[in-house]
């Protein structure tokens, strides 16, 4: 009998070791694929300040599901051993800052409802600790929601200690919740195999990618919040031009606002490539 599909942002099972996973999104192919490869300066990413990651500023999408699990707004208790993989861009590091209150400044809010004291760490940074110190906060606070991002990056000494920080939150911390994230699902990581075995432990979720079309509906939402108009061809060239990821698309709309209130013009495509110049 037929297996019927999992619906969209639904837990996955797991996938053979190795298996190919392709990133969700729309398919491009051809000239089309060529034209929408990212061509601006270097420099754009370091003078367009980006915004706070917060559930209130992420994108849902398809991944409905899984944000009303991280802000617990369910009605489970789900989610002590959480794993979230998805393509670059897709969001999975906004929602482990959201989830842990990292991406708030301590100025600007309080971390999310259910978050408690939260921690957030990218296993890419050089020399990132990865033992029981994570489980402690700066204030000696014990630590209910941590947050470990990209952990396909680990080396063999990195898979070992992470091995132990699974078994020791299990073991002595039943009130920290483990949410770990990486590109592809546990099983097709080339990570040890004890180590896919923990990461496997609790929920795994697929952060589903924005269409193009709905980033183009967040960035005008965006644009009409502050008060400023952008067409549909500003649009298509912003998304053809910038870094798809919706967090810079977004600090993009808010840099050209301001490009276009300074220069007291409305925002056009010729406005819209001055203000890309007038960057270097």
């Amino acid at each position: 009998m037929a297996v019927p599909p999992k619906p969209a942002g639904a837990p996955v099972g797991p996938l053979p070791f190795g298996a190919a996973v392709q990133p969700t999104g729309e398919r491009r192919c051809g000239k089309r694929a060529d034209a929408l490869a990212p061509r601006h300066p270097q420099g754009v990413l370091d003078l367009v300040p980006l915004p706070l990651q917060t559930f209130d500023n992420f994108i849902v999408g398809d991944n409905a599901e899984l944000v009303d699990l991280l802000r617990g707004e369910d009605g489970s208790s789900q989610g002590r051993f959480l794993y979230l993989w998805g393509a670059p861009g897709s969001g999975r590091s906004h929602l482990l800052h959201a989830a842990t209150g990292t991406g708030v400044d301590a100025g600007e809010g309080a971390a999310p409802a259910g978050a408690g004291s939260g921690r957030y760490m990218d296993l890419r940074e050089p020399d990132s600790p990865l033992g029981i110190e994570l489980l402690s906060d700066a204030a000696g606070r014990p630590v209910t929601r941590l947050a470990l991002d990209n952990v396909d990056a680990l080396d063999a000494g990195g898979e070992q200690r992470l091995f132990n920080l699974y078994n020791t939150v299990r073991q002595e911390h039943p009130y920290c919740s483990l949410l770990v994230s990486g590109p592809r699902p546990p099983a097709a990581l080339a990570l040890r195999a004890d180590l896919v075995t923990r990461l496997s432990w609790g929920l795994t979720y697929q952060v589903h990618l924005l269409t193009e079309t709905q980033k183009a509906a967040a960035m005008a939402a965006h644009a009409r919040s502050r008060g400023a108009a952008i067409g549909p061809e500003v649009l298509d060239w912003l998304l053809q031009t910038m870094p798809r990821d919706l967090p810079t698309l977004l600090a993009v709309v808010d840099s050209i606002d301001q490009h276009s209130l300074a220069a007291k013009r409305p925002v056009t495509l010729a406005l819209a490539r001055e203000w890309l110049r007038s960057l270097g």
